[in-house]
């Protein structure tokens, strides 16, 4: 019979979230010898992980479009309570640049059922760090800016020339310096249900806050 050869696995996390996972049988045998003369110091490249492999959080391999990882994403399909499926679809969530890449159906569906101007209404900046801002909080990978924001507008051809005033604006986002963007941990049930009605096309319980 023929040997069995083991996948050798590397996952980094951060309590439960799965940060990074890669197939690299070097790598494992560095960080087992490290752990086993019980040192935190592994002499590797200097090229972090996934930086030109693709490897991440639920990151799509470069060119590929496989899933690396099911960890984050998971995570927070679980939070908006729907399938990391839908999550998936409406907003490909990755670890690089531009971070995520919104579905058009999902973005023309906001559009169409939210008014341009009122208590319900989202400006795009809005939506784009929302969706962000949650996706950063799961992955680990710190706190989003308005620039990447953009970024993430960008691909859809959509700009926001209002930045700015909009996040000021708005109860669950928190601009700090350097235009970071932080999830207000008084009103994040306002962004959950935000990226949720996003990810499902459905607004209809945003809305409701409108009624009396």
């Amino acid at each position: 019979m023929a040997p069995v050869k083991a996948v050798l696995t590397v996952i980094l996390k951060a309590d439960d979230v799965v940060v990074a996972e890669i197939e690299d049988g070097s790598l494992w045998q560095r960080v087992l010898t490290a752990i086993n003369a019980g040192k935190s110091d592994i002499p590797t490249d200097p090229t972090p992980i996934g930086a030109t492999t693709g490897a991440g959080l639920d990151a799509l391999h470069q060119g590929t479009g496989r899933p690396v990882g099911g960890g984050a994403v998971d995570h927070l399909a679980q939070q908006l309570g729907i399938d990391a499926a839908v999550v998936q679809g409406a907003c490909s969530p990755t670890s690089e640049a531009p971070y995520m890449h919104l579905d058009l159906h999902c973005w023309e569906n906001m559009k169409k059922q939210l008014p341009k101007r009122g208590q319900t209404s989202v400006s795009p900046v809005v939506a784009a760090a929302t969706l962000l801002a949650l996706w950063f909080q799961k992955a680990g990978i710190g706190n989003p800016t308005q620039a990447q924001a953009k970024q993430v507008l960008a691909q859809i051809n959509v700009s926001d020339p209002n930045a700015s005033r909009s996040i000021q604006n708005t109860s669950w986002l928190q601009g700090r310096s350097g235009g970071q963007v932080l999830l207000n941990p008084a009103e994040i049930s306002k962004a959950v249900k935000l990226a949720k009605c996003f990810c499902s096309k459905d607004w209809s319980s945003w809305k409701e806050q409108a009624k009396p």
